[in-house]
Parts: C-alpha cells; structure tokens; sequence
C-alpha cells in the first residue's frame, strides 16, 4: 500500500432488507487531495460516507487506515483517527457558544468547572484556521449564518486532529462568496496534507475543486478519474447509466394569452414587481441569493405577507391572502426547502402524494383507501419515483425522488399556475432531467410555470423569457435570443442599466 494512501475501502458491501445500498465498492483517497464523489440520488453516496464515519457497518469488506486494518469503523475509532463529517443537516447546538461547539464534548474543565479563559484561548486559534477570527469565541450559534456555522463543524474538526474531512453537499445552503471562502479553507486543509472527500451534485464544483472524481451509481463504483482527465459527458453518463445528449428536453411550445399575472407588488423588501404569465409558458425568475425571487412567489401563493399588488386569472382580479386562497384558483408552489415546508417526513409516501387531492377518496368522513392507494402507485410509476413501497416513511427515501414526489401531488391536482421554487436543489442529473421533462408535459396541458432558478444554466436552457430581480426591484426582462448569461448575470449584479455609462 503506497504511503500517499490514507484511507482504503475494499469490497465494502451493506444490504438493507430488500435493497443492496453497496455493492463491493473499493475507494482510495490519498493525503493532500481532494475526492470528489459524485451519482444520482440513491447511488449509495449517504451509505459510504456512513460506513467511513461509523454511523453504520460493513456487511462485507475492508477498511484500511494509514495501512492497518481498522475493522468496522464506529463513531468513536472514527473521531480518534481523526475523520470527520459534516453532513447536509448541521449537527451544532445554536444554544451554546461558538467556543463550546468547536469542543463539543471535549471542552477543558478545571476543578470540575468548564476552563472558559483555556477554552476561548484555543477556540481563537480554531478561529483563525477556519476564518471565524472576526467572532468572539462566547458568540451564540444561533446569531451565526449557515455558512458560518458550517466552518465551526470544521473548526470541531480541527480540533479533534483532523485527518480527513468529509462534505456531504456542503454549499447547498452558500451563496457564491460564502462558496468561495469554503474553497479557499479546503485548498488549506488539502495544503496541510490532509484530504478531503466532497460530495456534491454541481459538475462546476467538481472540476474547481477535486482533484479526482468517482462516481456510485446503484451501489456500484462505475468511474473513477483524474479530474484533469476527466470529461463532463462521461461523468454524466456514468452517473445515469445513459446518454444525457439533451440536459434541457423542453421544447419550444405555442404559448397563449396571459393567465396570470402579478401587478405592483410591494413588501418592505420588494418593490413595486409587476410580472406576467401566458399558458404554456416557462417564466424564470432570476436573482443573486436575497434578491427577493423566492418573496415573490410565496406572496403569489399566499404563504409571504404583502404590503399592496394585485394579481390576475384570466384577467379578472383574484384575493390571495392565504394558500387556501392560492389553490383554490388553481395555484400549486414548490417551495424551495421540501424538508421543512413540504413533506411530512414521518409519514408514508402514499400520504404525501395524496395530501392535496386527498378529498377525492373521502366519502362520507372516510378516506377509500384502496382508490387512495391506486391513485398514489398510478403517480409513483408515471414519474419513476423510486421507493421500497407506498408505506415507506418520506424521510427514507432520496432527496430526487423527494422532490418527485413533491411535484407529483401538485400535478395530479391539474393546476392552472405552478410556481416552482428552486425544484432541482440539491438532486442528481437524471433526476433534473426527469423533472423538466414533467415541467414540459405540463405546459402541454395549458399551465402556466414560474421557475425560480439558483442555479443559471436552468433559465438558459428552458425558459421561454426571464425576469431578473435586484434588491428587491425589477432589473430586466428577456426572452428569446435576449436570454443570455451575460445579459441575465449583469442585471443580477445591477450592473445592466450602467454598462454604457462609462
């Protein structure tokens, strides 16, 4: 075993009841690089990293650490050999401190008493390795932003000798400055020669970043490259076990006449956001994080508070004060965190596909459940959702095939207006295309769709026009050959209206 390795996985395989999570996967990862592990959701990247970080075990295989044979990793053999995880869902506790997180369970006492001036004294030189040294060391948690709180999970793991550092889609929740700044740590971290394994979805982050890539695909390890060898297409197709030759399979489409439309609308945050929809029609709405897109369609939906605006169906004027109100002129939103504000994570999947049409199998106060159940499995094989069966609690299934199933109860309701928000954040390739492909059958049935897009590309590749918000305001509108990463880009920083002044 090369001396560079420092930590091997061989022929790891786990099996749940029914399901092969893994399937004799062999993994490498060297001191001073980055591995980049990428697949569709429900590959078996969760399960690998579980397996490294001793949340689970091994039905079969090895698993080498500075070449000796470590056995079943556990939580704690993990810690002492210095791995660590940072998951999508942060593990800090927002009512301690900023110091106390970064010694979570290792804090230094003296006399039985936590040594607070020990402890503030090294969580500062924390700090400084990880770039909170802006930050008193007794600042609450709770006063930290996401990416913040996210370098204290880095600085624990300083803490603790780090070795080898794992991030399960760690900008997800970071705007492009926040994402940067994380960069710069892990090229420190990868610098000191230690290594970092990077889960993600982006191909962007991949080949910024990573050093090599892998990719799992229905638990199997299908590609592995150096990432200067490495291509976009074949890390795509080994991702979907398919040629991906259209990422964007959304036709052009005869777009109608408006049916819905947003007049003057004021928040204290936005101002006076008048936009329209036409049957048919794919609206993008595009801004830099807190730009105010996603204000918009949760007051369209009445589920954001507004100051004045009108909105219209057909052309006659419509209340919105509620999201009974939405959904009661035809309305369906997506929003963009599925987690918190759309599934019920402890209940079956047949509850949450059925949860907006569920008064179609009520008769007389009871529910039909055999109907409800033919319903659910007719939506489950129409969007290829991928579950073990219709009693499967939500929160064990991949987050695509959550999100799937988030689109697929609003689409069986047959609405007029969707408002879809960030639809694709935080799912696999072949998941996107498989929910634009739905986007496109709904137009094709007269809906009208507002897209609100993290991520450029997206808008470029489906959208028929594009509204562009600025700190709140209107920065542009495009359609057609207008709609243009550059055009889209300049007004989102609110630099559009200035490019000819100078």
């Amino acid at each position: 075993m090369s001396n560079q390795i420092l930590l091997e996985m061989k022929n790891i395989t786990k099996r749940f009841p029914g399901v092969v999570a893994l399937d004799s996967v062999n993994l490498v990862v060297n001191r001073g690089e980055v591995l980049t592990v990428v697949g569709e959701n429900g590959a078996g990247k969760s399960t690998l990293i579980k397996i490294m970080s001793g949340a689970y075990q091994q039905d079969e295989g090895s698993i080498f650490f500075n070449g000796n044979n470590v056995g079943k990793m556990t939580p704690r053999k993990a810690i002492d050999l210095g791995i660590a995880t940072i998951y999508q869902e942060l593990s800090n506790v927002k009512g301690m401190s900023l110091a106390e997180n970064i010694y979570l369970g290792v804090q230094h006492k003296k006399n039985g008493f936590i040594d607070y001036k020990k402890l503030y004294a090294e969580s500062m030189d924390i700090q400084q390795k990880v770039g909170l040294e802006y930050l008193r060391p007794d600042t609450l948690l709770s006063n930290l932003s996401t990416a913040e709180q996210q370098l204290v999970e880095i600085g624990r793991a300083y803490s603790r000798n780090l070795n080898i550092i794992i991030m399960d889609e760690p900008t997800s929740a970071l705007n492009n400055i926040e994402t940067e700044k994380l960069f710069t740590l892990i090229r420190k971290i990868k610098a000191e020669g230690k290594a970092v394994i990077f889960i993600s979805h982006k191909l962007d982050e991949v080949f910024n970043i990573g050093d090599r890539v892998q990719v799992l695909r229905n638990g199997e390890s299908v590609y592995t490259s150096l990432i200067a060898d490495a291509k976009r297409e074949e890390i795509i197709n080994s991702m979907c076990g398919r040629e991906l030759t259209d990422m964007y399979p959304v036709s052009k489409r005869d777009i109608g006449d408006v049916i819905f439309e947003i007049k003057d609308l004021n928040t204290n945050y936005l101002k006076n956001i008048s936009i329209n929809v036409r049957e048919k029609e794919i609206v993008g709405l595009y801004g830099l994080m807190g730009s105010g897109c996603s204000d918009i369609v949760e007051c369209a939906f009445g589920s954001r508070a507004y100051k004045t605006g009108e909105f219209f169906i057909d052309g006659s004027k419509i209340e919105i004060q509620s999201p009974t109100d939405a959904c009661g002129v035809g309305i369906a939103y997506t929003p963009a965190d599925r987690k918190e504000q759309a599934l019920l994570l402890t209940h079956p999947v047949k509850n949450n596909l059925t949860l907006v049409t569920l008064g179609q199998f009520i008769k007389w106060l009871f529910i039909n459940l055999r109907k409800e159940s033919e319903a659910a499995m007719e939506w489950v094989s129409r969007y290829n959702i991928k579950i073990k069966n219709l009693n499967e609690p939500a929160i064990t299934v991949s987050g695509g095939n959550q999100q799937k199933i988030v689109l697929a109860r609003w689409l069986a309701s047959n609405p007029k207006i969707f408002l879809l928000n960030d639809p694709t954040k935080g799912i696999d390739v072949g998941a996107k295309v498989e929910i634009y492909k739905s986007i496109e059958e709904l137009c094709n049935l007269g809906c009208g769709v507002v897209y609100v897009a993290a991520e450029l590309p997206e808008l470029l590749g489906i959208a028929d026009r594009v509204y562009v918000i600025h700190e709140g305001a209107m920065a542009g509108e495009y359609t057609g050959d207008e709609i243009t990463q550059k055009n889209i880009v300049a007004s989102a920083i609110g630099e559009k209206n200035n490019e000819n002044k100078n």
